[in-house]
């Protein structure tokens, strides 16, 4: 059995070695590579989720502390934020990052809490039949990422009003 140290995910595949870029087990991350290539494979599916998978994961496997991860999850956490506050759709995401990263701001490091465990997973999303059960799914799995940061979602939600000068409107649901 294998236990990914990110999301908690237990499976049966034991083989391979862990992602450098993630604090994750190598079957979590051959999954989350199912994942994608369902995405990259159909417009429709990458169109309604594709940028919420890649920062629901990225979150939810975050642990790394280089600048590079720091940035990596703290540009996730942001449109994380604005997807699940907000209601910004996952297409905008890899605008809204460039946006973001355009003054090469500083992050700081931001401990996972404990409740990244047990959430919905990767696993939990692939089983989907068509792409609006996708996407409800990965909103969901996206939604609890997100609400697992709670105890740093006042440094998030600054981060932003930061990065985007309040060009995007404040309406939080939690």
């Amino acid at each position: 059995m294998s236990t990914c140290p990110g999301c908690g995910l237990t499976t049966s595949d034991t083989g391979g070695d862990p992602p450098a870029e993630h604090v994750a087990s190598a079957a979590c991350y051959r999954l989350y590579g199912e994942l994608l290539a369902r995405d990259y494979s159909d417009p429709d599916y990458y169109r309604r989720a594709h940028q919420m998978v890649v920062d629901a994961y990225a979150a939810q496997h975050a642990g790394g502390t280089s600048r590079r991860e720091i940035q990596t999850v703290a540009l996730c956490l942001m449109t994380l934020c604005l997807f699940c506050e907000d209601g910004i759709r996952p297409a905008e995401g890899p605008r809204l990052h460039q946006q973001m990263a355009a003054n090469r701001p500083t992050f700081t490091w931001l401990p996972p809490t404990p409740q990244q465990q047990h959430l919905l997973t990767v696993a939990d999303v692939l089983p989907a039949r068509n792409a609006a059960e996708y996407e409800c799914l990965v909103r969901r799995w996206a939604g609890q990422v997100w609400q697992a940061w709670a105890p740093h979602h006042a440094t998030i939600r600054n981060w932003n009003s930061q990065a985007l000068g309040g060009a995007i409107g404040r309406q939080p649901n939690n």
